[in-house]
């Protein structure tokens, strides 16, 4: 995996680029609480500070604009559900995370 982002990296011009991995759709921050509630079998009862928009300047929005990285050729394989549950599992099958986070 590494090798293709690098590949798609040397065709960027100039050759130091920021670039956004992910996919050209967006999402509401409540649907990714949805996804791993639902995936972890939990019903939790959300509440909100700041009134129905959050705080100000807060985002109820996921979304990274890919263009720069997909104008090499760079294609994301998974959606942003697949990529989260991904992690998740991940970090389920990873605890040593938690307890290293924990010893700081």
């Amino acid at each position: 995996m590494k090798w293709i982002i690098a590949a798609a990296a040397a065709k960027a011009k100039p050759r130091t680029q920021i670039c956004n991995l992910g996919t050209p759709e967006y999402v509401q921050v409540n649907d990714s609480v949805r996804w791993i509630c639902g995936a972890l079998g939990l019903t939790p009862e959300l509440r909100y500070t700041g009134g129905a928009r959050g705080w100000i300047g807060d985002n109820p929005f996921i979304f990274l604009d890919p263009r720069k990285i997909q104008a090499t050729g760079w294609k994301p394989k998974l959606t942003i559900e697949q990529g989260i549950i991904r992690t998740l599992r991940w970090l389920e099958a990873n605890r040593w995370v938690y307890e290293a986070r924990r010893g700081q």
